[in-house]
């Protein structure tokens, strides 16, 4: 079935101005939200500036509801639209799952609002450096699904395979560094309240999940530039 032929096709239409611009804006707020939980930790880790780490924690949780805005203008959109349900369907699809990218940023940018960051400075060095490296790894990975959502749109993949296994190897190195964390915390001993270390490891879990769901997008991409292709 030629499913993404036709989904070109539409987007080509008079509806092309909306509903490709809407799909990429909502990337892009996406992409945003993620950067700004980089720079809030950063803040929060490397300049112990509690107070700034948290006003760009609360612009997360803005730049999150904003993409929430969009995603349900488009999905709007979609209802409305003239499209075969296997194209609505795929359409609909990719823009939750990119959605659910910005949620997970937004779950870790609000754990590290109400907990005691106190306790979260009193980690091990080692687990600061790793959580840095991890955040930067997961920006690198949306900016290039932000780029491949691009070429989805454009109807241009020509390296949409390549930049798919390139989110998937640094997912990957996400999930070795939730892993070398996870060794670290369970054990080092630090004087941290119970509930802080329960709330520290779903902060950490919920970071860890930005890679994934930027992974499951890219594969979802590469399954539909493959459909196209059939």
């Amino acid at each position: 079935m030629r499913i993404m032929s036709s989904l070109f096709e539409w987007f080509k239409s008079r509806n092309e101005e909306s509903a490709i611009n809407k799909t990429l804006v909502h990337m892009q707020k996406v992409l945003e939200c993620v950067v700004e939980f980089e720079k809030g930790l950063s803040f929060l880790i490397e300049e112990k500036n509690i107070d700034l780490a948290l006003k760009v924690f609360f612009r997360v949780n803005e730049l999150e509801h904003q993409a929430d805005g969009i995603r349900r203008n488009i999905l709007n959109m979609l209802s409305k639209a003239e499209l075969t349900p296997t194209i609505r369907e795929n359409l609909t699809h990719l823009v939750k799952r990119i959605d659910d990218v910005a949620n997970a940023a937004n779950a870790s940018a609000r754990i590290l609002i109400y907990m005691n960051q106190a306790d979260f400075l009193k980690l091990d060095n080692e687990v600061h450096k790793k959580i840095l490296e991890m955040v930067g790894l997961s920006v690198e990975a949306v900016k290039k699904l932000n780029i491949m959502v691009h070429k989805l749109l454009d109807g241009k993949e020509e390296e949409t395979q390549k930049l798919g296994e390139e989110v998937n190897t640094l997912e990957h190195k996400c999930d070795e560094i939730h892993f070398a964390i996870n060794r670290i915390l369970v054990s080092n001993n630090p004087n941290i309240n119970p509930f802080s270390a329960i709330e520290i490891h779903n902060c950490i879990s919920e970071l860890e999940n930005i890679s994934d769901n930027a992974e499951e997008v890219a594969d979802y991409i590469i399954m539909l530039t493959i459909s196209k292709r059939t």
